[in-house]
């Protein structure tokens, strides 16, 4: 055991010297010890540390006494500012040592000034809400020292004028920006050449890796290690980032880039102009070919091109990659842009290259497909084994990396997570790393109860939804609401919610996720006693009430993947032409972990106690159930609703005796 962490994670340690409310928790002990050991030593590190642990500190400490670059990458940006902002000053105060910590983000969360100074000359806005914010937006501009967007109160996520006034990469000046000196990621990317630890989140980590491997320089500086909290997330983003997208917005976007640097520029050129014009008729010629006749989803590259789409669609992007080109040849001629130019230049060849592999290529590593939503086409190459790219781009370059999550062992063991992260071939391990699932903080036993209703028809079983809303009114009855009622379909919400709202909403305050946005619905949840709330997976994960506001937790079904969705059915026909079982080795264990984030939204403090309910019989009837029982916490499982209400009254006479 480490002295340096005893002393300040130990009974009696700094923290508790300090710290009137401290608890020693001698699983954040354990963790700490095996984060420095795979800091100092360079070995690698997967630890599951349940709600509870206290996993932030646990390996915030190594790393800060560790004299090395380290980058902490969060599954949110949520999170990275709960580090940046909460835990990091508070250790700031209380540690001994002085750090350099800095908070890093992505290019289009920060204000571009060059942008900023042209929309207070002529403001121009997306809709009407947009402009009700400018004066606030003006106010803050004035005064920031970071340029995070985060900082603007009542600033929406979809705020779409924010575009106007951010700027990626290809589309930046860079030195030859007036406000180059005070841009706000230049000064951001300055103080991270100097800090001890970068704060990230995983988006930014993977587009910095994919720069680097594209040649195209990089967004993190040199770092000696990774800690990657939330790891549960990192198969998802590193399937976004090894891939290839291309989309109507894309155009959109370049077209817009390349006119307003010539704006900037004072430049006016006819051949640019005329190319503009050109390539917005030919993309949205191809785009419109491509949805023509597609329902909201996602599609095979087979159905999108299937038919009479196919000639119209092979007609529309030889027409738009030969508008491409011109734009590349009219941009290429304006010497006066310099290097940006040049990038443009690049990113018009980018885009026709990307073009062509999501439209032609027969590459068996990829899935490809497209999808159709709102406004937009997206046509995309998705790898269907991210972990044979992680081994090559992440873990054969580096040997200081923490893998850690409340959700990553499933079935009891880590070695589900060790298969998608490429750490496991079919040929055994390729990948050495220490492993550790600790115990759980939480008395499950006592403070939870799981219940399986042993006798409900399957989810498939036409009555599924009206047998379900029976049994959540018998459930809400016996907790008085308080209850989060978690779907895994927008179907299901609908047909519960309709069925059961005129029955309960005179005795429960009811709440139904697309009412409102999620921050108010939950705001409203925590300040109205009873609450009960109706949801999809944007709930499962994230989400901390703690409390007696919160005493029910009811799970329509086993949270599948749809085995119809196409890089779903890549992944599980590359695993049965392998000669897996790809329904046990990929659907059940990614459902499993899925189980179990909704399952994390119940228990959050020692004091908490509650009732799971996962209304699916498949846990009791199929073989698989065990498996999924074995992935949750150790809590009781009761296969009837008398033995909930006995449980629960059981409970609560023994807390009104005590």
């Amino acid at each position: 055991m480490s002295h340096a962490m005893h002393q300040i994670l130990g009974p009696g340690g700094l923290l508790s010297q300090r710290l009137e409310r401290y608890e020693y928790r001698p699983q954040q002990l354990e963790m700490a010890n095996k984060v420095e050991r795979a800091l100092v030593e360079r070995r690698p590190l997967i630890v599951e540390a349940a709600t509870g642990t206290g996993k932030t500190l646990a390996y915030l400490i190594p790393a800060l006494l560790s004299q090395k670059r380290v980058v902490v990458s969060t599954g949110t940006k949520a999170l990275q500012e709960q580090l940046f902002y909460k835990d990091i000053p508070f250790l700031r105060e209380h540690l001994p040592h002085p750090f350099d910590a800095v908070l890093l983000k992505g290019r289009k969360n920060y204000l571009c000034k060059l942008r900023f100074s042209e929309m207070t000359q002529e403001p121009m806005f997306r809709s009407r809400e947009d402009m009700r914010l400018w004066s606030t937006i003006v106010e803050w501009a004035c005064h920031t020292e970071t340029g995070d967007r985060a900082e603007i109160d009542g600033l929406p996520d979809n705020y779409a004028s924010w575009n106007d006034l951010s700027v990626g990469s290809d589309a930046c000046l860079g030195a030859r920006c007036q406000f180059y000196e005070g841009c706000h990621v230049t000064r951001a990317r300055e103080r991270a050449r100097e800090a001890t630890l970068i704060v990230v989140n995983h988006h930014l980590f993977f587009a910095d890796l994919a720069l680097r491997d594209r040649g195209h320089g990089e967004v993190l500086p040199e770092y000696d290690a990774v800690i990657f909290d939330e790891a549960h997330h990192l198969e998802d983003v590193a399937t976004e980032y090894f891939g290839m997208n291309v989309s109507n917005f894309r155009f959109t976007e370049l077209a817009s880039d390349i006119q307003r640097t010539l704006d900037v520029e004072e430049i006016s050129d006819d051949g640019v102009e005329d190319a503009l014009r050109a390539l917005g008729r030919q993309s949205n010629d191809f785009f419109s070919s491509v949805a023509r006749g597609l329902s909201d989803g996602r599609h095979t590259r087979d159905v999108i091109l299937s038919g009479d789409r196919r000639e119209q669609a092979q007609f529309a992007s030889r027409d738009i990659k030969a508008a491409l080109e011109d734009v590349r040849g009219a941009l290429a001629r304006l010497s006066q842009l310099g290097e940006v130019g040049d990038r443009l230049v690049g990113r018009a060849k980018e885009l026709g290259v990307e073009l062509s592999f999501v439209l032609e290529a027969d590459d068996g590593r990829f899935a490809f497909m497209g999808d159709v939503r709102d406004r937009g086409v997206f046509l995309q190459a998705a790898p269907i084994d991210p972990g044979e790219l992680l081994r090559e781009k992440l873990l054969d370059c580096h040997d200081s990396l923490v893998f850690t999550s409340a959700t990553l062992a499933s079935g009891g063991t880590l070695d589900f997570f060790k298969q998608r992260m490429g750490m496991v071939t079919a040929a055994g391990p390729a990948f050495e790393v220490d492993e550790a699932i600790l115990a759980p903080v939480f008395n499950y036993r006592d403070q939870c109860l799981v219940y399986v209703p042993r006798k409900l028809g399957p989810p498939n079983d036409p009555q599924f939804s009206s047998n379900m809303a029976v049994i959540v009114e018998y459930l809400v009855d016996i907790t008085k609401g308080r209850a989060f009622v978690l779907f895994t379909s927008y179907q299901n919400l609908n047909a519960v919610y309709d069925e059961l709202a005129p029955k309960l909403r005179d005795k429960y305050p009811l709440l139904k996720q697309g009412d409102k946005s999620r921050r108010e619905l939950l705001d409203q949840f925590r300040s109205n006693p009873g609450s009960i709330l109706f949801a999809t997976s944007s709930f499962w994960e994230g989400i901390d009430v703690e409390g007696e506001a919160l005493s029910l937790v009811i799970i329509d079904k086993l949270p599948f993947a749809n085995p119809s969705d196409p890089l779903t059915k890549a992944r599980l026909d590359h695993l049965e032409a392998r000669g897996a079982n790809a329904f046990m080795d990929l659907s059940v264990p990614t459902a499993a972990l899925s189980l179990k984030q909704g399952f994390g939204r119940l228990i959050r403090s020692r004091s908490d106690v509650g009732i799971v309910a996962i209304l699916d019989s498949r846990i009791a009837h199929k073989r698989y159930g065990r498996y999924f029982l074995q992935t949750l916490p150790p809590a009781p499982v009761v296969w009837t609703a008398p033995e909930v209400k006995r449980w629960w009254h059981n409970l609560h006479q023994s807390v009104s005796s005590d």
